[in-house]
């Protein structure tokens, strides 16, 4: 009888990225706008472009998401009369998290590792 092997998540070491490459992707997640920028111009090495893209898709889903639940409590709120703006306060944690999210993600990249976050890592390496 064969036995499947088991398909277990291991963090994915970087290809001889160097400590250039682990800054890059480090600072591609601390500065926005330089995440483009490497994406751009660093077409040969694949760790700062996963970096790159992935960060890039961390914003513009964080983006989409606390646009979508500002208008939801907004609705609440002026549908209920004002009492809906207390749910505002439950947005309050959501930058805190992506704060943490960003943090964590730049330390494993200037480690170099190509961690994934949930739901967009692969999506990043998949076009890194």
């Amino acid at each position: 009888m064969a036995k499947k092997a088991s398909k277990a998540v291991k963090p994915v070491k970087a290809a001889k990225a160097g400590k250039d490459g682990n800054l890059l992707g480090a600072l591609a997640y601390i500065i926005g706008v330089l995440a483009i920028v490497l994406y751009l111009i660093k077409k040969d090495d694949k760790f700062v472009r996963f970096h790159s893209i992935q960060s890039i898709l961390f914003c513009v889903v964080w983006v989409v998401v606390m646009v979508v639940l500002s208008v939801l409590v907004t609705v609440i709120s002026i549908v209920t009369g004002g009492i809906g703006g207390i749910l505002s306060f439950c947005l309050l944690p959501i930058p805190l998290i992506a704060i943490v999210a960003v943090v964590y993600a730049a330390w494993k990249a200037y480690q170099g590792e190509m961690w994934h976050m949930p739901l967009i890592g692969d999506l990043a390496a998949k076009y890194a």
